[in-house]
């Protein structure tokens, strides 16, 4: 952990001078908060969302991969695995790190959950709703929130860009269907006649919808993001384990 600085100490004033002004006391150095893979994720997961600066827009029409429409919702429980294949529940990972903070850390996500699974419910006319948090087993600093929802939503909408009008080869938001699953992608500006970047695609999130069910994958950190058939996949897995 880094020192905070808080500034040198000042000189005793000379009398046989006319005072200088006071200066403004110098800020602290921020401290170095995140030391542990788990915890990197979890910087992740506060900072996953607002860095795409994507609005959710959702247009209300099921002929896209994705989309069904609002329809009938249901008050039945649902129940989200402890783990999904690389992935285990956020909260355990950072318990058996046994890192400094692991347990507060553990709490917050777990409440953090609990909140969201709440607001998701209310969402959806308190329909049966589950919100958890999962980590990769091999890479604690790869994190994703799993949501599901016993309700079909709108498909997710971006607003038209003519990219070859913007001299790009992709435009810089897009919407890509991945077999049942609708990605969420903002794509990072690639000049047409050139080759884009494995990492300049970034997955805000992807959903999977029909009538009476939503699973979503959504706040991503790590090198995962940059994959949307891996997002998918991993929306397919939850939803094989709830259907």
């Amino acid at each position: 952990m880094t020192t905070e600085d808080f500034g040198a100490a000042g000189h005793p004033a000379d009398t046989d001078r006319p005072r200088s002004p006071a200066q403004p006391e110098r800020p602290a150095a921020p401290r170095a908060l995140w030391i542990r893979p788990w915890a990197a994720g979890l910087a992740g997961l506060v900072v996953g969302a607002a860095a795409v600066g994507t609005t959710w827009l959702t247009l209300a029409d099921g002929d896209d991969a994705g989309g069904s429409g609002v329809g009938p919702t249901s008050t039945g429980a649902l129940a989200l695995p402890a783990s999904l294949g690389k992935f285990v529940e956020f909260e355990g990972a950072a318990r058996r790190s046994g890192g400094r903070g692991a347990d507060q850390t553990a709490q917050r996500i777990a409440k953090s959950d609990a909140e969201s699974t709440r607001s998701l419910s209310r969402a959806y006319g308190g329909a049966g709703a589950a919100v958890r948090t999962y980590a990769q087993q091999d890479d604690a600093s790869t994190t994703v929130m799993v949501s599901a929802v016993r309700g079909g939503s709108p498909a997710p909408f971006v607003p038209y860009q003519d990219a070859a009008a913007l001299g790009l080869v992709r435009p810089t938001r897009e919407i890509r269907a991945v077999g049942d699953v609708a990605c969420l992608i903002v794509n990072q500006p690639t000049p047409a006649g050139q080759t884009p970047r494995p990492d300049s695609v970034n997955v805000d999130h992807c959903q999977r919808t029909k009538e009476g069910l939503t699973v979503t994958v959504g706040n991503i950190s790590g090198d995962f993001h940059n994959s949307p058939d891996q997002v998918a996949a991993l929306v397919e897995d939850v939803w094989s384990e709830l259907t």
